[in-house]
């Protein structure tokens, strides 16, 4: 199909006419489409990297090698290339063949990766080498590439002619340069740490990019080694996880297919042999709930419960305590949207910072919990713990007015958390309190509101110090939380009698 002339400006004409150099061919445009998400994603941080070079290594990621023909342009000898720009060809078909078969990028097919997460593996891979092959020159703005899978399909035909009608000279630049840095490209490829990936896939949408911002978020995980522990210890934790189910049940109203029988229920209903009774047989038996129903399977009909999930991220959370709270979290809220629960996640050290919401079919992009932001966010130097808590608490009463709903507050920090017992009682007007604290070195959790607490973990430091350890005290934890969270919500008396009434 022709490019219509309304469906692009030139300058994203030439951008696509630049695939002419691609040597990673298919004849499906959604292919074609998804690279131009992967270009549009990438000048969001000001690269205007050729498409062509996105094009390859993208598609490489996300399809089979095996499926797709990988070659020098079948149009070659109509480019008017050189004969060292030949040479450069050759390298780099090359090059997208080892780098195809790499193990990085035999197990991102096998995850089948977000768009966001291959911009941001794109990002890694090229965006140094264009770094340097650009220097210090003035790039120009990238154009925005279109959207329209029909611009993709049948382009081939149409490439020599519009390949040739701008000058390419940063095109075959760049398609040296890729020649002469053919192992950086690949080492580029092979530093990818597979865990992290992992981990990212894992989430999926939760660890996408929708602008330039987490891009670099998600960027820096890849490259913090601080990151890189939270990711392996999140990786003992999360399998166990994966495969929470909601229990079933039954109920009256009409949802699917039957799933048994039972004494209450609607007429349509009514199980037909109940019919061959007696008319007075039956009228006794129908008033006095002794007659039959068919059932349907149950959908939970009560509200989802809301868990507040606050972690410290003051200086006292370094190392293994900052890489236990930060698995943790992460896994609690993995668990907790699987059962279909509302997720809050807060950092605080001296302040207490933006809240991060996770509802259930929400994504990253539009409210939920970042993944990258849980594992690179950093927090202020210092710690005031009366202050955090007590507006905590201001958050809670608003809360608590506005849906009329009790949370659950998850205090994830270290032994030394001291907070004034009167912003305790105030925080359990509110909401039920489950603290978990990991201690330091020497000494033992001596903290005056304890037995406010509704429910109290202690994390030794034997248990943070040894990996088995960690791991299946974490894994208590969650099961631990998995259980409160199946039981019903009954408010005590106490706690009932201090919630002020709805203005």
């Amino acid at each position: 199909m022709p490019i219509p002339a309304h469906a692009m400006q030139d300058e994203a004409t030439r951008d696509v006419a630049s695939l002419a150099l691609s040597c990673v061919r298919t004849d499906n445009p959604m292919l074609g489409l998804r690279a131009a998400h992967w270009r549009n994603a990438l000048s969001k941080v000001g690269l205007n990297i050729p498409f062509w070079a996105v094009h390859d290594i993208g598609l490489i990621t996300v399809v089979d090698p095996a499926s797709v023909p990988i070659g020098p342009p079948p149009f070659i000898a109509q480019l008017g290339l050189s004969a060292e720009d030949g040479e450069a060809i050759r390298i780099y078909v090359e090059t997208i063949h080892e780098i195809a078969n790499s193990e990085v990028l035999e197990k991102a097919r096998q995850w089948r990766l977000t768009d966001d997460l291959i911009s941001v593996l794109l990002l890694k891979i090229l965006g140094p080498m264009y770094q340097r092959f650009r220097g210090n020159a003035r790039s120009d703005p990238p154009a925005s590439l279109p959207l329209d899978p029909e611009i993709y399909r049948g382009l081939d035909s149409q490439l020599p002619t519009l390949f040739a009608q701008w000058n390419r000279e940063k095109d075959i630049g760049f398609m040296r340069q890729v020649a002469r840095e053919r192992l950086r490209l690949i080492t580029a490829v092979e530093q990818i740490d597979l865990d992290t990936l992992r981990l990212l896939g894992m989430f999926g949408a939760e660890a996408g990019a929708a602008n330039a911002l987490e891009m670099l978020d998600l960027l820096s995980v890849f490259e913090s080694p601080e990151a890189n522990d939270v990711v392996n210890f999140s990786l003992d934790l999360l399998p166990s996880v994966l495969e929470t189910k909601k229990a079933s049940g039954q109920q009256s109203f009409s949802v699917d297919g039957y799933s048994g029988v039972e004494r209450r229920g609607t007429i349509d209903s009514l199980v037909l042999s109940e019919l061959a009774f007696d008319p007075d047989l039956f009228a006794r038996r129908f008033v006095e709930n002794e007659v039959f129903y068919y059932s349907r399977e149950k959908q939970h009909e009560e509200d989802r419960r809301l868990h507040y999930i606050c972690v410290d991220a003051s200086a006292s959370m370094r190392g293994q305590r900052a890489v236990f709270a930060r698995g943790l979290a992460l896994t609690l809220i993995k668990k907790l949207m699987l059962r279909g629960e509302d997720v809050y996640l807060r950092f605080f050290d001296s302040r207490l910072y933006e809240v991060q919401h996770a509802k259930p079919g929400r994504s990253g992009g539009t409210g939920g919990i970042s993944v990258p932001y849980i594992l690179c966010f950093k927090g202020e130097r210092g710690r005031n713990y009366a202050k955090v808590f007590g507006m905590l608490a201001n958050e809670l009463q608003r809360l608590q007015r506005r849906e009329r709903r009790t949370p659950i507050v998850y205090m994830l920090t270290h032994g030394q958390c001291h907070v004034p017992l009167e912003t305790i009682e105030r925080l359990r007007v509110f909401a039920r309190l489950y603290g978990v604290f990991m201690l330091p070195s020497t000494g033992e959790l001596d903290l005056e509101y304890l037995h406010r607490l509704d429910t109290v973990q202690v994390v030794d430091e034997s248990a943070l110090s040894q990996k088995d350890a960690r791991a299946q005290r974490a894994l208590d934890i969650v099961e631990d939380v998995s259980k409160s969270s199946d039981e019903p919500v009954v408010e005590d008396e106490e706690r009932m009698s201090l919630i002020p009434a709805a203005e």
